[in-house]
């Protein structure tokens, strides 16, 4: 219910309308767990893209396939995709390894043998050699400007070829959206994936199938190697992307495929592929970047922790607005002193907006006298941004972290996590996972679009529960994150001037992130950086429509392109990653 604050004195001069928040509303099923609904969607999709206006003519193509098993009806269903691709762009390398040369006698080989003369080419390495090194030789002799990886058993979409083609017009990389054929062949498991997300990217190899790519930058990257502990392909592209951020995403299904013991894993409960396979990858990605770091396991089957470390300590500043509330304002204080971690130096800067309990005083003046802790005492009205803009002038950190007084740390190292991030020079804000008292996930990043202008995406996502894709436990790239927790490095802070202060109450954390964006700067979610939420109880939330408005005539074209990370055929009405209503997304 709407409560209405009376003015207090002439520095509160004017009333503000507060809202107790609402309880999340039910979450629909995902993408991933509405079969029914994601097969009708697919239909739809294929029929579109059937009429859908040309595009531009890019690259040929070399279909490389490695055939590591005896399955020929496997290998024909890949050849008969193939065979049906629109676009003629294509050329075709198959190599055939020890121990699967039956698929090269009777039907199958009449099948590949029809194809067009000239089109494909088929190696008998004989010696036992593994996939990783079948793939290096096939690249030895490719003759096409692009080349894309592909299983025997995969089945790509007719556009495939034509569309990864026209990507690779203004790409060096280029992959699309997939899902797996089910034993009785109806597709399931749909992975409808982000734009390019370097922080995702580290933490799983979620381009998955289909991804074709440039010859010139593997070649220039050291080629494909074989790892004894860890992803060839993930390292490729690791190795690949650090050379050029052209990496493009089609949000269309392009790749269909198979189910084996190594790639049946339900998307619904996280990444729909799963590759057994060690850290190597990742390990020497970090190391090459200089990137301390320590990669465990993540949360999900084929997916890694990487918790980073800052090579020298952390001076951090925290800044915590706050109005009355003593048993919020302790909780939070001493669980921030508590928990922030040891390679911190830590300065809580404490902004006192007016309050008048008794209670509050004594606790003031209590922490007050606590090491760096620092009080200051701001009469205005309240406005977010203009508190903390006015905070950063007594704060001693090279890492400013603003936090709400209603936050409550529970586990060690947070703050390490989140200084890390800050002080990389390709980050610009990295926000935390917040969780409700009853451990639902409230953030786990901000969605611009999603709800009508932003949104926080699976916000009331029972919190042992990772989400579609495992947006709610994976450390990945998004728009912006909440200012409930913000870190930054003072650098940026000062860059970007602060946060925007005619934007009292609502979006000036978006709008901060935006504009780092907009400055080259990423933005992180750390999923391994939890902390409890008790969301505003004290103030509640404000809105306004005149604020809603300065935003959307700064960011309206940033919502009518769609967030880069959330896939445009995911539904903005609904915070679960359904699909569309409409089914086509923005």
């Amino acid at each position: 219910m709407a409560a209405v604050e009376p003015n207090v004195g002439s520095a509160r001069s004017c009333s503000r309308v507060l809202f107790a928040p609402p309880a999340p509303r039910p979450l629909r099923p995902d993408a991933a767990a509405d079969l029914p609904r994601y097969r009708a969607w697919l239909a739809s999709r294929a029929a579109a893209l059937l009429t859908a206006p040309s595009v531009p003519v890019g690259p040929e193509i070399m279909v490389v396939v490695v055939v590591d098993r005896p399955d020929p009806d496997g290998l024909r269903q890949t050849l008969r995709s193939l065979d049906a691709q629109r676009s003629p762009r294509w050329r075709l390398s198959v190599t055939v390894l020890a121990g699967a040369d039956s698929v090269l006698s009777g039907p199958l080989s009449d099948d590949l043998y029809a194809l067009t003369p000239g089109v494909a080419t088929v190696h008998t390495p004989g010696a036992s050699i593994g996939e990783a090194d079948a793939m290096a030789m096939a690249l030895e002799e490719i003759s096409c400007p692009a080349c894309l990886f592909i299983e025997a058993g995969d089945v790509l979409d007719p556009g495939a070829i034509e569309l990864l083609s026209a990507a690779l017009v203004d790409a060096d990389v280029a992959y699309g959206d997939e899902d797996i054929l089910g034993a009785d062949g109806l597709p399931c498991a749909p992975v409808l994936k982000p734009d390019w997300s370097p922080e995702l990217f580290c933490t799983w190899r979620y381009t998955g199938k289909p991804v074709a790519l440039r010859v010139a930058p593997i070649v220039a990257a050291g080629g494909i190697r074989a790892l004894a502990n860890g992803d060839w392909e993930h390292d490729l592209l690791l190795r690949v992307t650090e050379r050029t951020q052209r990496v493009a995403h089609v949000a269309e299904v392009l790749c269909h495929g198979r189910p084996t013991s190594s790639a049946t894993k339900d998307a619904a409960s996280g990444p729909g592929v799963v590759r057994e396979s060690g850290p190597e990858a990742v390990l020497t990605a970090l190391a090459r970047r200089g990137e301390p770091a320590d990669v465990s396991p993540g949360p999900i089957a084929g997916t890694w922790r990487i918790r980073r470390r800052a090579s020298t300590r952390s001076a951090v500043s925290v800044i915590v607005p706050f109005r009355d509330s003593t048993r919020l304002l302790r909780a939070c204080v001493d669980s921030v002193q508590l928990t922030g971690g040891d390679d911190v130096d830590i300065q809580l800067v404490l902004v006192d907006n007016g309050s008048t309990e008794p209670e509050t005083e004594t606790l003031v003046e209590m922490l007050a006298r606590r090491p760096g802790v620092v009080v200051r005492r701001d009469e205005r009205p309240f406005n977010w941004a203009a508190l903390n803009n006015s905070a950063v002038a007594d704060a001693s950190g090279d890492v400013l972290v603003f936090l709400n007084d209603d936050i409550e740390a529970h586990e060690a190292g947070w703050l390490s996590l989140l200084a890390a991030h800050a002080r990389r020079q390709e980050v610009g804000a990295v926000g935390a996972r917040l969780c409700y008292p009853t451990g639902a996930v409230q953030h786990a990043g901000i969605v611009v679009g999603l709800g009508g202008i932003t949104g926080h995406v699976l916000a009331g996502l029972p919190g042992d529960e990772p989400g579609y894709l495992g947006m709610a436990v994976l450390t990945r790239d998004v728009s912006a994150v909440t200012g409930a927790c913000l870190a930054t490095r003072r650098e940026v802070f000062e860059r970007l001037g602060g946060f925007d202060e005619s934007l009292r109450l609502d979006f000036n954390d978006v709008d901060y992130c935006l504009r780092a964006r907009g400055r080259g700067y990423r933005i992180v979610f750390e999923a391994g950086a939890e902390l409890v939420h008790h969301e505003s109880p004290s103030r509640g939330t404000s809105g306004s429509v005149e604020t809603a408005l300065t935003f959307l005539s700064r960011w309206g074209e940033y919502l009518a392109a769609g967030d880069p990370f959330f896939n445009r055929h995911l539904s903005r009405i609904d915070f679960s990653a359904a699909l569309d209503d409409e089914g086509n997304g923005r």
